[in-house]
């Protein structure tokens, strides 16, 4: 009877200590889950704010693949500048027989920079293309080639934009994306979102440079980062997405998970102590 009279008067207190603890330790606040809160007193990033965008013209590096096209009012002036098999007049004839041969694949047709940052233009030779942006290689390449042909336009593209998504995202993998700009929310989203458990305030991306690669930190529940470069994804960017301290705990990714988790510990526990009561 000691025991029990002992040990009863424990039963409500620890069921009421662990409730706090579990409840406590698994809530996850809205302020670590929503996307581009306004955290700062700085009205530019106010509702109905025009934000200035931190534009930065990428800059060719190897691996690169270009789609490069040539333009003249003769198409036998410009015709030469294409491999035989990618010339617009082969590509036609192939095209209306209904198979391509993987024709339309920019890996097959396209202009790889190689380790040395050069591509092969037919008729031109290496064009040192790394370091450039799109721009800069088009006038590039018309300055080169008007030198036989005056007139004569060209056009030079990224193939795509290449990134590779992973961590605490409902989709994790390689993207590409056949897009001018791409932005770091838009890529989120085609990665089918974050999951709950993700550590939106750390956003990790792992960006290459000429001289080596650099990680750089994004915190996406803010807006401060609408204005940085690293708003928008560049190509080969490697992002990841580490999971929150909770994911430790692992009480349930949603209120019902982690109520049931409670409700199962402190049942557990007042078991136990009803059996040690009793004995």
């Amino acid at each position: 009877m000691k025991n029990k009279e002992n040990i009863s008067p424990l039963v409500p207190k620890l069921m009421g200590f662990l409730f706090v603890v579990l409840l406590a330790s698994s809530c996850i606040p809205n302020e670590k889950i929503v996307y581009m809160q306004n955290k700062g007193e700085d009205v530019t990033l106010n509702n109905d704010s025009l934000i200035a965008l931190s534009r930065v013209d990428y800059r060719l590096q190897p691996n690169d693949i270009l789609l490069i096209n040539f333009y003249a009012s003769q198409e036998d002036e410009v015709s030469k500048y294409y491999p035989i098999f990618a010339r617009p007049d082969n590509m036609l004839r192939v095209g209306n027989q209904g198979n391509n041969g993987g024709l339309n694949d920019p890996y097959l047709t396209g202009y790889n920079l190689d380790r040395d940052g050069m591509i092969e233009i037919n008729s031109l030779g290496k064009v040192k293309a790394a370091g450039l942006t799109t721009i800069e290689l088009k006038k590039k390449i018309e300055d080169m080639i008007k030198e036989d042909v005056k007139d004569i336009g060209v056009s030079v593209k990224l193939s795509g934009i290449p990134f590779t998504i992973y961590g605490e995202v409902n989709n994790p993998g390689p993207q590409l994306v056949r897009q001018y700009d791409l932005t770091l929310l838009e890529a989120i989203a085609r990665a089918g979102d974050l999951t709950i458990n993700a550590n939106r305030n750390h956003v990790l991306i792992m960006r290459q440079y000429p001289d080596g690669v650099k990680i750089h930190e994004v915190d996406v529940t803010g807006r401060e980062f609408i204005r940085s470069e690293l708003f928008f994804v560049q190509p080969d960017d490697l992002i990841y997405v580490a999971p929150l301290k909770i994911r430790e705990i692992g009480t349930g990714e949603t209120g019902l998970q982690t109520f049931a988790t409670i409700v199962s510990v402190v049942s557990g526990t007042v078991l136990i102590l009803s059996v040690l009561s009793n004995n």
